[in-house]
């Protein structure tokens, strides 16, 4: 073999290789994504299952103005009974720094729940209106019960232009007065 027909062997060789490890490379960032996303969904699915409980045992629900946060109250432990109880729990969504991504927190008594003192649940929230609509008022005579909504818009990967993963619920308060 000449050293012209070896050299041309070597580039036909580097160009198959490159290839081959781009390939790989992609592969291997398509996975870390759609690993970083499936992790992203699946705390969301885990922190809309407490606050659902812990909607579904209160007694009652506010709703923020600014649909951020829902303030619970919830039964006295000892008695389990709504009348006296001071069980406050926060549930809301922020961000170090305002901006995205968001996380969902949870702070257990009264006061302003955020990023520094709540517990984080989820995070990768695209937004921190959480609570789309205001609880209602109970009106007299429904036969219903007051509700929570809750929408959360999941996506790990801001960059790029996926679709962000949306889970939404409207929780009823088994234990609020029928209206």
């Amino acid at each position: 073999m000449t050293i012209p027909e070896l050299l041309t062997a070597m580039s036909i060789l580097a160009f198959v290789v490159t290839g081959i490890l781009v390939l790989f490379v992609g592969g291997l960032n398509a996975t870390t994504g759609m690993n970083a996303r499936f992790q992203a969904q699946q705390d969301a699915r885990l922190a809309l299952s407490s606050l659902r409980y812990e909607v579904g045992f209160a007694c009652s629900a506010t709703v923020a103005a600014d649909q951020k946060s829902v303030a619970l109250l919830l039964p006295d432990a000892t008695t389990n009974a709504c009348s006296g109880s001071t069980n406050n729990v926060t549930w809301c969504a922020a961000s170090a720094n305002g901006a995205q991504p968001f996380g969902l927190y949870r702070l257990a008594g009264p006061g302003t729940c955020s990023s520094s003192t709540g517990v984080k649940r989820a995070g990768s929230l695209q937004t921190n209106l959480v609570f789309p609509t205001p609880t209602p008022a109970c009106t007299a005579g429904t036969g219903v019960r007051p509700q929570v909504w809750v929408s959360l818009r999941v996506d790990a990967n801001f960059a790029t232009s996926t679709t962000p993963y949306t889970l939404a619920d409207k929780i009823t308060m088994r234990n609020a007065s029928i209206c």
